[in-house]
Order: C-alpha cells, then sequence, then structure tokens
C-alpha cells in the first residue's frame, strides 16, 4: 500500500533565525527524495524568530509567513503539498500549531500573551491542533523540562534532531497520556538531509484540516522513527 509521507517540523531562513535554507529550497529537496509534503514550522514571535520586531503587527505575520509562501509558490503546479504551521515558544517548551491561517494570526494579536492553557483554548477554539515539540530534549538553552499534557492534543515523540533517549521519554510520555504521537525532522538546512522524521499516511493530505483531524482521532496514520538517507 502506497505511504504518503509528509515533513512535519521545517524551518526557513525566511522565517526562523536559526534556518539556512529557503522554504523554496525545501521543496526541492523533499520532492527530491519522495516525501508528499512538507509542513512550515517556522519559530514565532517568541522563539528564535527572524522577523525585525519593530514592524507593526500586521507587517510582522506578513514577514512571518514568507518561507511558507515561498515554499507554496515553489510546489505550484505539482502534486507536492506545503502546509503552514509554526512553533510557539515559552521557556524552553515549544508547541507546533497548525490549522492556523496568516488572517487568523493578524486578527489574533493577543496570542503573544496568553498561559499554556490559554492557548490551547483559543487554537481548539479555531480548529487548529497543538502538539508539544521534543518535549524531553535536553540542551543548554533549555532550563527545565516543562508537560502539560491536558493542554496539547499530541505529542512529537520522534524528532529526529533528539537523541534516541529524548525520543524513548517522549513515547511513554505520551503513551501514559493517551496523547497521539508524531514524528518530525525539526528541519534547518535541507542541504543536509541525513536523518529525517515525519508522518506518514494511508491516504494524501488534501488540507491542513485533514492533518489536523486524523492527528486528533489518533487513526489513520503512523509517525516514522527518525531515518538515515
Amino acid at each position: 500500500m502506497k505511504q504518503y509521507i509528509y515533513e512535519t517540523h521545517l524551518h526557513t531562513s525566511e522565517g526562523s533565525a536559526c534556518g539556512v535554507t529557503t522554504g523554496a529550497e525545501a521543496v526541492r529537496a523533499y520532492k527530491k527524495i519522495g516525501y508528499s509534503g512538507i509542513f512550515v514550522t517556522d519559530h514565532f514571535f517568541n522563539g528564535n524568530c527572524a522577523i525585525n520586531d519593530d514592524l507593526c503587527w500586521k507587517d510582522k505575520v506578513e514577514a512571518f509567513c514568507l518561507g511558507y509562501e515561498h515554499a507554496k509558490e515553489e510546489a505550484e503546479g505539482s502534486d507536492f503539498s506545503v502546509f503552514f504551521g509554526f512553533e510557539y515558544n515559552f521557556s524552553g517548551d515549544e508547541y507546533l500549531i497548525y490549522g492556523i491561517t496568516k488572517q487568523w494570526l493578524i486578527a489574533h494579536p493577543e496570542i503573544m500573551r496568553l498561559s499554556h492553557s490559554q492557548l490551547f483554548k483559543l487554537i481548539d477554539n479555531a480548529g487548529g491542533l497543538v502538539v508539544q515539540a521534543h518535549p524531553y530534549r535536553k540542551r543548554s538553552y533549555i532550563k527545565s523540562i516543562n508537560l502539560y499534557p491536558n493542554d496539547v492534543h499530541a505529542v512529537e515523540v520522534y524528532n529526529a534532531a533528539n537523541a534516541p533517549s529524548e525520543n524513548d521519554e517522549a513515547l511513554e510520555y505520551a503513551a501514559l497520556h493517551n496523547l497521539p504521537g508524531t514524528s518530525g525532522s525539526d528541519m534547518h538546512n535541507v542541504n543536509n538531509l541525513h536523518c529525517l522524521g515525519g508522518v506518514a499516511f494511508e491516504e494524501k493530505l488534501e488540507t491542513v484540516q485533514n492533518y489536523v483531524s486524523r492527528i486528533k482521532s489518533g487513526e489513520g496514520f503512523a509517525p516514522l522513527p527518525p531515518k538515515l538517507y
């Protein structure tokens, strides 16, 4: 049976200060290795974002979405899918947000001033998806492991940039709280596609809402352990 594999965690140089390659470059690279699509999830304004903080809110959002939009333009006319998301940061714990649009962000500047539960309710009420990214990542810039199982829809159980032991802890955590698991590469530089994650689906994703609904249901997909390419 054919599998449709999607990269769910990817940064671009347009939106993320740590991003090395562009949205368009990401499309070309992932098409070449047979993925069906990507989610562009640049670091939001409260994380390692590349956008000038002095801009007005609307202009900041417009600039933030350029990595996604350039990727979308590159994929136009092909069967390769590009979807929008972003990575929201608290105090080291980060959350992948899906199912939200640029227009929605422009209309909701209050998103910058929320608690975990308020963020979850806001995104959930908008029909979106909240996934805790790499929950057990241990780095010098992460001061503590912060877990909010009641304020997420799912957990990134495989992150290709994590140590295997960190992913093992995430798997145990998701199972303990009966939360669906996802997988992503945390890609910053598509010139170096050596170890990749992703989520495999039985059917092609036509819209980002297909992804949101399937992850929430916990059915019809499989998070893929990191694989060397």
